[in-house]
């Protein structure tokens, strides 16, 4: 590994390790949102008095003329987050952890949700900018797949283990 490179990987590991203290959190609580940004997909992390769910949203942007794009990534980051409305039923496959083969699951398509704090972190890759920032406020509502991920955290924290339909028993038609 060259110097310059070496530099630059310890930058941006010490911009991650300044974030709790930025936002006054214990380190642990910000794996979520560091396994989203590094691995990609929901995450959740719970300490004895803190519970941290990171949820991953994520708009292409694309010009028809210049025929360029990109992908913009909006992780959220909840603390001790409770889902307290539901809407909806999507069933659809899901893989988790050690899990053989994906599970037949059911959530909701659209939640709202209550928690201590919530950081957004946007990810630009055309800008090569990742921005953080409070956002303030104790309640957000997701649709779609944001709102699959926050349920099956939160399911994760609540019951370690996601409830399905084994995939075998699907048919082929």
């Amino acid at each position: 590994m060259e110097p310059a490179d070496l530099l630059r990987d310890l930058a941006f590991l010490k911009a991650e390790k300044d974030l709790a203290a930025r936002f006054g959190l214990p380190s642990e609580a910000l794996l979520p949102l560091i396994f989203s940004l590094r691995f990609g997909g929901d995450w959740s992390y719970a300490l004895e008095d803190l519970r941290t769910v990171s949820v991953m949203k994520k708009t292409s942007v694309y010009d028809e003329e210049t025929k360029l794009g990109s992908s913009l990534e909006e992780i959220y980051l909840l603390a001790n987050p409770a889902i307290t409305e539901r809407e909806g039923t999507v069933r659809r496959l899901e893989k988790c952890g050690d899990q053989p083969t994906r599970l037949l699951v059911e959530r909701p398509y659209r939640v709202r949700a209550r928690a201590d704090r919530i950081l957004k972190m946007t990810i630009d890759p055309r800008a090569g900018e990742i921005r953080v920032e409070d956002l303030d406020r104790r309640e957000i509502c997701f649709e779609g797949s944001p709102a699959y991920g926050i349920a099956h955290e939160i399911e994760h924290l609540e019951k370690k283990e996601i409830a399905g339909r084994d995939l075998s028993e699907l048919r082929f038609v």
